[in-house]
């Protein structure tokens, strides 16, 4: 399956949808603005969150942690 993406222009953060190959939207990211660390919230079409995906602060390079479920990948 083919997904396309396209970020929201007029939102606060990196909001984005993406969309199937039919046009319906699949998935949404809620880029979260007034956090100390870069936070995207993964949702699913009916709003669900899927996954939290956060910068980690003290890194050698870009290192981000994903949250599913409580569990820390």
């Amino acid at each position: 399956m083919r997904y396309t993406m396209k970020e929201h222009l007029l939102s606060f953060g990196d909001d984005f949808t993406i969309r199937d190959e039919s046009g319906r939207e699949a998935f949404y990211v809620d880029g979260k603005v007034f956090t100390l660390r870069q936070t995207l919230i993964f949702k699913d079409a009916a709003g669900n969150d899927l996954a939290t995906i956060r910068k980690k602060l003290l890194s050698w390079g870009p290192t981000y942690e994903i949250d599913r479920g409580g569990r820390v990948a």
